[in-house]
């Protein structure tokens, strides 16, 4: 059997150009997409998605029975969130984790010195402090700010900051355990919760951020009026304290807009079950997304070369169709979905094929365009297309 060397050389170089135009023209419809003006905020959002934000969806609720948020968004005053506190104290939890920063002290001398006493009194509370003015990468942050009893009262205290990207803050998916402080790390607010609340050190701000899991969970949310009655709600549990609708603390994630104790409910939960989100390397997602659209061109053109030979008039004409074709694209690209969702379902790994998958619906085009430069090519040269 003769093999037609130039055929067998040309083919994979073929299959690379159109590949990579694929990728190219995803590359420029989002390049495009991103950078006008006229889709801000919308494009501030979409450059931190994830295809896999589509699975939480998929995912049915679960019910969390070891954490509590207490929502005190309506109280006026401290002398009021020391009653809550206290009432809240009353109901025996396991750790209090109070998500707010009582920043010097007030007009309201009589709440100061109830918020004082409470902080005397009880040790199982782990309060908040702020990181502000950041520097460099090297040294991070320059200065703290803590609740205005701490130089007093020695308290359990983590930073409360949240990441900030860009100017929307983008989309939330990790949180620090460790912060830079004048070139010192410091424990993050979640970190110090969750050792304190198994009564040991087993997370450090050394450690990496947390991949946080937003498999959607139903948490008990109780309002600050309703502590003593629902007792059962707060006994032996993780209790967060913090306003769930101030709108300086709200963040966008995988699940919507939600508010900062909550994103704070999801990280420490991750910790708990110890579900991290696995990302895999950026070398081998790169590699997965090529392969799969280097597969997906295979398939089309093996389906192309059947009906393009068969003597049926209806798989020729019809099946043939780039219709047909097309369908049969999406049913593969679901079929690729499917086992990336339960990578992420049974093992937590995040496959982000967003692009690969883009570039599969832009093969039929890549590869008219590529005969169309080719019989140009010919026709420059003087040859027959």
């Amino acid at each position: 059997m003769k093999i037609n060397k130039n055929k067998f050389f040309l083919q994979p170089l073929k299959t690379i150009a159109v590949v990579g135009f694929s990728f190219f023209i995803v590359w420029g419809y989002a390049k495009t997409a991103l950078n006008l003006s006229c889709l801000n905020p919308i494009s501030e959002l979409i450059k931190n998605f994830s295809i896999t934000d589509m699975y939480y969806l998929a995912i049915p609720e679960k019910e969390n029975r070891y954490l509590t948020l207490v929502d005190f968004a309506f109280l006026r005053d401290r002398s009021e969130i020391a009653r809550v506190i206290e009432e809240i104290e009353e109901c025996h939890p396991a750790v209090i984790g109070m998500d707010c920063t009582f920043k010097n002290t007030s007009s309201d001398t009589l709440g100061d010195n109830a918020i004082k006493r409470i902080a005397e009194r009880y040790k199982n509370i782990v309060f908040s402090y702020e990181l502000q003015e950041e520097q460099s990468d090297d040294i991070g942050y320059t200065r703290s700010i803590h609740s205005f009893f701490t130089e007093e009262i020695p308290v359990h205290e983590g930073a409360v900051n949240m990441q900030r990207d860009n100017l929307y803050n983008g989309i939330k998916r990790t949180l620090k355990l460790g912060w830079l402080l004048n070139e010192q790390k410091v424990p993050s607010f979640v970190g110090e919760v969750y050792n304190y609340y198994i009564g040991k050190k087993e997370v450090t701000p050394e450690d990496n951020d947390v991949k946080i899991n937003f498999a959607p969970t139903n948490f008990t949310v109780i309002n600050s009026s309703e502590i003593l009655l629902k007792k059962e709600k707060i006994e032996g549990r993780l209790v967060f304290i913090s306003s769930m609708t101030d709108e300086r603390d709200m963040h966008y994630t995988p699940l919507g807009k939600m508010s900062g104790v909550m994103l704070n409910a999801y990280a420490i939960q991750t910790l708990f079950e110890k579900k991290q989100i696995i990302e895999p390397p950026m070398w081998l997602q790169v590699f997965l997304s090529v392969l799969l659209v280097t597969l997906t061109n295979l398939l089309q053109l093996t389906y192309l070369k059947w009906t393009s030979k068969n003597k049926s008039p209806m798989v020729y004409h019809v099946m043939g169709s780039a219709y047909v074709l097309g369908l049969i694209t999406v049913l593969w690209i679901a079929l690729v979905l499917w086992v990336t969702f339960l990578c992420f379902c049974l093992y937590k790994i995040n496959l982000e094929i967003g692009w690969a998958i883009a570039a599969m619906a832009f093969l039929a085009i890549s590869r008219s365009f590529y005969a169309a430069c080719e019989d140009y090519y010919k026709l420059w040269r003087g040859q027959k297309p």
